[in-house]
């Protein structure tokens, strides 16, 4: 048997270099990069991700998600995992929340 949709984000989430999966008060899978919590399951078919403003504006636009319920002024989004379709939609703006990350970090190094 196949992984389920929500193994296959997992493991997609965990490829992505210096993740790690940790518990949160908002999931217990929650992914970081260093201290930002950048996206976390609600159950095996529902992902929230934390998107940039313009990323989040055009998610939503283009129906890649669906808006938050709680945080949307934060750049969250949800995506539903009900079909592999929807699954390798999600990738993308994985990725987009995991580069936003990186250069977050890189961009608040202090100076010496």
């Amino acid at each position: 048997m196949g992984l389920s949709l929500k193994e296959q984000i997992s493991r997609f989430i965990t490829s992505l270099p210096n993740v790690e999966q940790k518990h949160d008060p908002m999931s217990e899978e929650a992914y970081f990069y260093g201290l930002r919590n950048f996206a976390h399951f609600h159950g095996p078919r529902h992902i929230d991700i934390r998107l940039s403003k313009p990323q989040q504006e055009e998610a939503l636009q283009t129906h890649m998600a669906i808006q938050h319920q709680y945080a949307p002024q934060a750049g969250w989004v949800s995506c539903i995992l009900e079909t592999e379709e929807q699954a390798e939609n999600t990738k993308p703006l994985i990725k987009e929340a995991y580069d936003t990350c990186v250069s977050l970090k890189f961009s608040h190094k202090p100076a010496n």
